[in-house]
Order: structure tokens, then C-alpha cells, then sequence
């Protein structure tokens, strides 16, 4: 097949020399009318779809690539990413919907370019399935556990297909993204290289040779040791007996589109909910503080609940005989745990959301106020369609009276998202309920939290510029409108909330794990283990007795079983057994 494709190339060389002599550049792009915009397609179409099915034809592009590129005129199932095929693609994404099925997940990913639905059956649920083909259970297998949650980054890799009039990919490989913000823009950039200098290329496309691995080259035994051959050797064993870990810097949190500069299809009340859950994440500290009401907090909101810090600075006796000791030992009670200060900090300096302080941050009043706007225009759209079509039935109908969306009827429909984004927090468990101090409500034009802007993106841009973040771009009549009513007083008493984090877990998982470890011997057979420790489902069930950890998941608590460990707090005895290191 190589042979007859070069000699058809070598047959049409010359007419296309004697053309490029004869003809302008102007009139040379008027040639190809019909195949404008489309890549020339040299290669059978055959030979091209073999080679999309390899790895080596996975493209990583952006979510607007993968819902726009054209198909193959040809009858084979790939797509043309500019001037490259492929059938599957690598995206990397917000995910903002989640939706667990009985066979399968759906999370909806978006990555600011545009919005795709990504489908991935679990391979434990296709093993039990394949199981019960021979054993039948009493019972339906559970349904699959998502990896990822709503706000977090995802990256899959997948195949676009195409489903009613929409596409959708069939994810082979998902794994979230602990680095938010770094991972996303690593992938942009590669993204918008590769759109340069690969996906634009012109002229018709050749399948990349793929170099062979080489065999390793064998070396005789008797080779005499020379001075370079001793350190060639020995240096990568120095280099492997003391690694060296870089400190991880810490990084700024994620940040979104300001809710000024987001569409109309974006204002919906999905993003908003996710707006709320990334203010109560990132929320930094009241840049003013009053210093002289500091102390009174302390005494005013005390901690109903036995802390990490608390349990660990239990007195012990004091050893006699301490200083004839020289040879140093471990002692687990003495030993102050690294970062038990830190945690300690951590866990004090939290204060909890209320609704009438999540009611006052500008920029979620503003985006709720949008929301409800934009509600209202298409309630208002569909009723005009509704009198337009029974109008044309029935000529002699009177007109039907709109009622418009004053100044009272706004503010109780944003109060009434807001109490919709808490309760649908709730139950998600990104947030629980908190009963220790809590965030001061000021006045909207005093709100001391300065440094609320480093949470929001105002421009379109996905550079790391610092002008990005400057409040210049915004206008005061933009955050402040006219239209709406003043806040009432907050309750003394209203309920807050805090964010699901590690640090709030590890008090109720330490309290867990010592109720589990110290289970009698009898229910310990019954979980069919000879030595202690607990599972991450034992641990979820233990805390789900408490109605404050009603609705908590599986990975909260296994983000803070990971990091417990890596403070020193527990330790993994096996593939999913936990106990405390004390």
C-alpha cells in the first residue's frame, strides 16, 4: 500500500510545481473551495482510524475542541482536531455536576471555554457484575463511589461520542487533581502550545513514527574497574541513599470569574451554590480586627467538644530518674506531635459562616441578585411564548398582566437562594453545622475582608499576573445598586456553618477510632480480624451517629485519615486499617 502511495505522490509533483510557478499566493488558497477549512487528506482513511485507536493519538485540548471539531467525511469513526485526528481526548476541568447512577457516573466538567458531560462506568462495579453471573447475591450491589466532588478539578482522559444531538465522552482514565490551580493552567498551556504548533499545521497529515525501545547494552564481567567507571556507579547510589524532599510551597487558593463578568448562561443556581462553597473554603481571616473584643470571644463562644489538641496534652506523671538517662528514648506521651501547635491554631482561629454574613459579601449578593434576574427573564420569556401561541389560537383573549420583579419580591427570592445553596451544601457534605465562634456581621460598606479579591478573576485572562486580581476593574455601582432593600439585624442565636476540612475531622475521627479500638473481642471476630485497627466505612459509621456528620462522605473522611498521617496523628497498618499513634 506504501509503494502505490508514493508513486502517486511522485506522479503529481510535477503538476504541482508547474502551478506553484504560475500561480500567486492569492490565487493558490482559491484552489481548494471545496476542502476549505479541512485538512488534506493524503492517507487513506482506513490507515488514519488504526492509528487513532493507539495511545499515542490521545490529544489533550480544551472542552470547546471537544464538543466543535468536525467529524470524518470518510465513514470512520475519529474527528479532526484541526489538522490532526483523533478519537480520544484529554480535558481538565471544573467539575460542577455530579450524578451517580446505578451502573454508572456522570460528571458534568467545565473548563471556561465550555461545558461537556463525562461518563465513567468503575471497574469494581463491571468485576462484581461479571461475579454474579455465577454466585447471586441476596442483595443489588451498591452503587459506584465518585472520586471527584462538585468544585473540584478533574482530568480524564476518554472518547468523544456523540449522543442525540450533543457529544459526550466515555472516560477510560479519571483521577482528580490535588493542585488545583497549578494542574489547570499546566494544561492550558500545553493546550494552547500545542494549537501553534501541532493542531495548526498545513499540508496533509503523516502518522508520527513512534521510536522503538532499545535494548540495553550488556557489559562483560572481568571489565577491569577504573576511576570513571567507580563513580559512574557509585554515584547513583549516593544519590538514591539520601533523597532530598523540596518543601511544598504553599499554594494561593483557586480562583473564579468575578460574578460581574460571568454570562447569562452561566448564572444559574448550580453555580451559585458552587460560588458559596468556594467563599466558605478560601475565605481568608477579617483584615479588621477588634482587638479589645478578642478576649471576650474566648469567653463568650467556649468549645462544647474535646479537640485534637486537648486529647493530646493529657498530664502524665513525671519519670524519676530523667537526667541519669543519657541513651534518648521514645516516649509517645511526652512527645509533643509535630504540628499539634499548628493544628491547634488552626483549629481556634475557625469561625463559621452564618447566613445573614454570607448575605452581606458583595460579591455573592451581587451574583444571587443576577440569578434571580436572569430567572425572571426567562420565566417572563416563556410566559410571552405562552400568550403568543394561545393569542394566535384565539384572537378575542384578553392579555394576561405580568407581574414584575419589584424591590421586596427580589430580595426574598435572594434569601431564598441562599437558603437553597446551604441546604444543598449541607447535604453534599462540604459543610457541617458549627457551634463554636462565629464571624461578625458588619455593614456592607464596612466589610473589613480585604482580601476577598484574591478569590475572584476579573478578566477573561488565565494568566498568574498580579494586575489580575486588582480591584480597579470593578466599579462601586457595580456592587452596589439602588434597587435593593437594606439586611435586617442578624439573631443572636442563627445557626453557622463551617467547611468540611481535615482539621475539623480529625477531633471526631480520634474519638471514633478510640470507640472502635477498644470494641469488645467479640465484634472484632465478627469483622473477621485478629489485630486492631479500623476501616474508612466503620469510621463513616461511627461518626454518622452524630447528627452534625449526618451527611459527611467517604472522602472527607479520607482526606483527613491522610492527613492525620502525615502529622503523625495515625498510621495505615494495611490497604484500608487505621490506629491512632497513641
Amino acid at each position: 500500500m506504501s509503494r502505490n502511495i508514493t508513486a502517486t505522490m511522485t506522479e503529481r509533483k510535477p503538476l504541482q510545481r508547474a502551478g506553484s510557478i504560475l500561480l500567486s499566493p492569492s490565487k493558490r488558497g482559491r484552489l481548494s473551495e471545496d476542502g476549505e477549512g479541512k485538512p488534506t487528506q493524503e492517507l487513506p482513511a482506513k490507515e488514519i482510524w488504526e492509528w487513532t485507536l493507539t495511545s499515542a493519538a490521545v490529544a489533550k485540548c480544551y472542552i470547546r475542541d471537544a464538543v466543535t471539531m468536525p467529524e470524518s467525511q470518510e465513514g470512520y469513526d475519529f474527528y479532526w482536531l484541526g489538522s490532526v485526528p483523533c478519537r480520544k481526548v484529554e480535558i481538565c476541568g471544573l467539575v460542577v455536576g455530579l450524578q451517580v447512577f446505578e451502573k454508572k457516573i456522570l460528571y458534568t466538567v467545565d473548563d471556561g471555554t465550555s461545558v461537556i458531560d463525562c461518563v465513567h462506568i468503575s471497574q469494581q462495579h463491571s468485576r462484581l457484575q461479571q461475579a454474579n453471573k455465577s454466585v447471586r447475591l441476596p442483595s443489588p450491589p451498591p452503587p459506584p463511589k465518585p472520586i471527584a466532588r462538585i468544585g473540584g478539578v478533574l482530568k480524564a482522559v476518554g472518547k468523544i461520542q456523540r449522543k442525540y444531538e450533543n457529544r459526550v465522552m466515555l472516560i477510560d482514565e479519571i483521577f482528580p487533581v490535588i493542585s488545583t490551580p497549578g494542574s489547570q493552567l499546566d494544561h492550558w498551556r500545553v493546550v494552547r502550545e500545542r494549537h501553534k504548533t501541532h493542531y495548526s499545521r498545513t499540508g496533509p497529515f503523516v502518522i508520527p513514527i513512534v521510536d522503538q525501545p532499545r535494548t540495553p547494552t550488556m557489559f562483560p564481567l572481568n571489565t577491569v574497574p577504573t576511576p570513571s567507571t567507580v563513580v559512574s556507579v557509585s554515584s547513583p547510589v549516593a544519590a538514591l541513599s539520601s533523597p532530598i524532599r523540596p518543601n511544598p510551597e504553599p499554594q494561593s487558593p483557586p480562583r473564579l470569574r468575578h460574578p460581574s463578568r460571568l454570562r447569562s448562561h452561566n448564572l444559574t443556581d448550580t453555580a451559585f451554590r458552587l460560588y458559596v462553597k468556594h467563599f466558605i473554603d478560601n475565605a481568608p481571616e477579617d483584615s479588621t480586627k477588634d482587638e479589645s473584643n478578642s478576649d471576650d470571644d474566648v469567653d463568650i463562644y467556649p468549645p462544647q467538644r474535646r479537640y485534637t489538641s486537648q486529647i493530646l496534652s493529657t498530664p502524665t506523671k513525671p519519670r524519676r530518674y530523667d537526667h541519669d538517662e543519657h541513651t534518648p528514648r521514645t516516649q509517645a506521651d511526652e512527645t509533643p506531635k509535630p504540628g499539634s501547635s499548628e493544628l491547634q491554631s488552626s483549629i481556634n482561629s475557625c469561625k463559621g459562616f452564618t447566613l445573614s454574613y454570607l448575605r452581606r459579601i458583595p460579591e455573592l449578593s451581587l451574583m444571587a441578585k443576577r440569578v434571580v434576574k436572569q430567572r425572571a427573564r426567562e420565566e417572563d420569556k416563556k410566559a410571552r411564548n405562552v400568550i403568543a401561541q394561545s393569542s394566535s389560537k384565539s384572537s378575542s383573549g384578553q392579555p394576561t398582566k405580568r407581574a414584575k420583579l419589584d424591590r421586596i419580591g427580589l430580595a426574598t427570592k435572594k434569601k431564598r437562594l441562599f437558603q437553597w445553596a446551604i441546604c444543598e451544601l449541607l447535604r453534599d457534605g462540604s459543610i457541617v453545622l458549627w457551634d463554636g465562634p462565629k464571624r461578625p456581621c458588619r455593614e456592607e460598606n464596612t466589610y473589613g475582608n480585604a482580601n476577598a479579591s484574591m478569590l475572584w478573576r476579573y478578566n477573561s485572562s488565565t494568566t498568574s499576573d498580579g494586575t489580575l486580581f486588582s480591584n480597579a476593574s470593578i466599579s462601586n455601582s457595580t456592587l452596589d445598586d439602588g434597587d435593593e432593600l437594606e439586611l435586617s439585624d442578624p439573631e443572636p442565636d442563627e445557626e453557622a456553618y463551617a467547611s468540611t476540612k481535615p482539621e475539623l475531622l480529625i477531633p471526631s475521627i480520634t474519638g471514633a477510632l478510640k470507640v472502635l479500638a477498644s470494641a469488645p473481642r467479640g465484634q472484632v471476630v465478627k469483622r473477621n480480624e485478629l489485630i486492631g485497627g479500623s476501616t474508612k466505612d466503620e469510621i463513616l459509621g461511627c461518626l454518622r451517629r452524630d447528627d452534625r456528620w449526618a451527611f459527611i462522605g467517604e472522602w472527607n473522611v479520607a482526606e483527613a485519615l491522610d492527613f492525620m498521617e502525615k502529622e503523625g496523628l495515625a498510621w495505615r497498618i494495611g490497604p484500608d486499617k487505621w490506629l491512632l499513634t497513641q
